[in-house]
């Protein structure tokens, strides 16, 4: 009998989906390029976030590795199908590119909050397996109080221009609508 992997559930791959869309807006709001899920992958080039469908115990999870544009990566490829050495420049590189990648990303994730696996997979070098995010203060946190105090204050503003508007305004059109909302004009 053959093993079969198993897929995760509905419920762990609605977590991953969250916890990848987490890691690529953090990633990007640090001024890394990710490559959108739908992009081609031979003509892109930047962090590449998903989601693997495997159960846990198949080494499942979200996933990230840089790739190096396609032009470098091509000429690795060739250096390395005609039998050149890890010395050739497009071999030496691409795999500089990617290690320093790998490594400012693992570091950007870790003081993100993430817990980050480094080289996860043997098999798929310089891969990043995202295993959690802790719950903790986050740049977006102060981001957002500050969005929504700016936000009072525009709406406050507002209200206040408008009254000041209609108190100083004596036209009929202004008194039928103050009418209209407390029953008797104001005095």
């Amino acid at each position: 009998m053959t093993w079969m992997p198993e897929l995760a559930d509905a419920e762990t791959l609605a977590r991953r989906a969250e916890l990848a869309r987490a890691v690529m807006d953090d990633l990007a709001a640090a001024g890394v390029p990710v490559i959108p899920a739908d992009a081609d992958p031979s003509v892109t080039a930047g962090a590449r976030v998903y989601v693997d469908r495997l159960d846990d115990e198949s080494d499942g999870g979200v996933f990230v590795q840089w790739q190096v544009h396609f032009t470098l990566s091509s000429a690795a490829m060739d250096a390395l199908s005609e039998g050149r050495q890890a010395d050739d420049p497009s071999i030496r590189l691409s795999g500089t590119a990617s290690r320093a990648m790998h490594d400012a990303i693992a570091e950007i994730l870790t003081v993100a909050g993430y817990d980050v696996l480094k080289d996860a997979n043997d098999m798929t070098p310089f891969q990043l397996k995202v295993l959690e995010r802790h719950p903790r203060d986050s740049w977006r946190d102060r981001l957002d109080a500050q969005t929504a105090r700016r936000q009072e204050v525009l709406m406050t503003t507002a209200r206040e221009r408008e009254a000041r508007g209609r108190a100083a305004c004596e036209c009929a059109a202004c008194e039928v609508e103050t009418r209209d909302r407390s029953g008797a004009p104001e005095a």
